[in-house]
C-alpha cells in the first residue's frame, strides 16, 4: 500500500545517479581480489563512469590491499574514507572517541593516495545510537573539513554476492543466470523505491548516489546493471558532481541515526511504514523466489 501511495504522488523527473563502492578487497585473503578490482574499473572505464571508492583498512588487509585501492586513483576516481576498524557507530561498546581514532587512522593511511579526498562514508551507514556520539562524530568531521560520503538509494549487493560465491563455487551457471536477473532486479526496485520517496519528501528529485560494494557480482554484473538502468531512463553522473547535492550536507535528526539519506528525511517527517533496518538479507528471499532461487 505504502508503495502504491508514492506512486500516486510523484512526477516524471529526469533521474541522475552516481555510484559508489565501499571497502576493497584484501588480496591476502582473496586470491581474486586483483581480478575482480581490475574488471570493476574496467566497466566503469567502458562506460566512462567517474565513480568514488571507501575503503577500509580491516577489509584491505591495511597496507596490503593499498595497490588496489591505488588504481582506483590512477583512473581518476575519488578514494574516500571508511575508517581502519569498520565499526558500528550503533553499537553500545563503540564510543565516539575510539572510532574518530579509526576515522584518523584511515586518513594517514589514505591520504598519500592520488584523488584522496576528505569524504567520510559511515560502516552500515550508521550513524549513532545517541544524540552525544552522533554530534560528537558529526563535530569531529566538520572540524577536519571531512564531508560526509551519504548514499540516497541504498541496496543488499553484499547479499547477492554472497549467493554468486555459492553458485559460482558450485559452478551452477543457470544459478547464475537467474540471480544476475535477480540482482538487477534488486537494484531497479530499489533505486525506484528511494527515487520515489525522495519525490514525496523533498521534490524534486536529488542527484542519487547508489551504494555499491568491491565485490565479484559487480565485478561480474556491473556492465548489465548500468545497461539496465540506462533503459530504465537513468543517467549517470560523475560521483564528485553528485556529493555536491546539498542533500549530502544534512545531518540525521534521528536516533538511532543514519541509513538512507532519503530514508533518514522520511523518519524525520514521521512517514510511516518505513521498515527498520531500511536494507537487510530478510527482506531479499522473495525476490529469489520470483526468480527460482532459494
Amino acid at each position: 500500500m505504502f508503495f502504491v501511495l508514492l506512486c500516486a504522488n510523484i512526477t516524471v523527473q529526469a533521474k541522475s545517479l552516481a555510484l559508489s563502492f565501499d571497502d576493497g578487497l584484501n588480496p591476502a585473503f582473496n586470491v581474486q581480489a586483483e581480478q575482480i578490482n581490475a574488471q570493476i574499473l574496467k566497466h566503469l572505464h567502458d562506460q566512462q563512469i567517474k565513480s568514488i571508492v571507501f575503503p577500509s583498512l580491516i577489509k584491505i588487509g591495511d597496507y596490503q590491499g593499498k595497490q588496489l585501492i591505488q588504481a582506483w586513483g590512477q583512473s581518476s576516481h575519488l578514494i574516500g574514507n571508511h575508517s581502519a576498524l569498520h565499526q558500528n557507530l550503533n553499537k553500545e561498546n563503540v564510543s565516539a572517541k575510539d572510532y574518530i581514532k579509526s576515522i584518523e587512522q584511515a586518513d594517514t593511511v589514505l591520504k598519500t593516495l592520488p584523488n584522496y579526498t576528505r569524504i567520510y562514508r559511515y560502516p552500515f551507514l550508521k550513524e549513532g545510537n545517541n544524540a552525544e556520539k552522533r554530534d560528537a562524530v558529526y563535530q569531529w568531521l566538520a572540524q577536519h573539513q571531512y564531508r560526509i560520503g551519504g548514499v540516497s538509494i541504498d541496496a543488499s549487493d553484499w547479499f547477492y554476492n554472497q549467493k554468486y560465491l555459492d553458485y559460482a563455487k558450485q559452478q551452477d551457471q543457470d544459478k547464475l543466470d537467474r540471480l544476475k536477473q535477480a540482482y538487477i532486479a534488486h537494484l531497479l526496485h530499489r533505486a525506484d523505491y528511494y527515487d520515489q520517496l525522495a519525490q514525496l519528501t523533498i521534490n524534486p528529485s536529488p542527484q542519487h548516489v547508489l551504494l555499491l560494494h568491491v565485490n565479484a557480482i559487480n565485478a561480474a554484473f556491473l556492465k548489465d546493471v548500468i545497461t539496465a538502468f540506462q533503459q530504465r531512463g537513468w543517467t549517470f553522473i560523475s560521483a564528485a558532481d553528485a556529493l555536491q547535492d546539498p542533500l549530502y550536507t544534512q545531518h540525521s535528526q534521528n536516533i538511532p541515526a543514519g541509513e538512507s539519506v532519503i530514508w533518514s528525511i522520511a523518519k524525520t517527517k514521521g512517514l510511516e511504514h518505513l521498515r527498520y533496518p531500511a536494507e537487510d538479507a530478510p527482506y531479499e528471499i522473495d525476490n529469489l523466489k520470483q526468480h527460482g532461487l532459494q
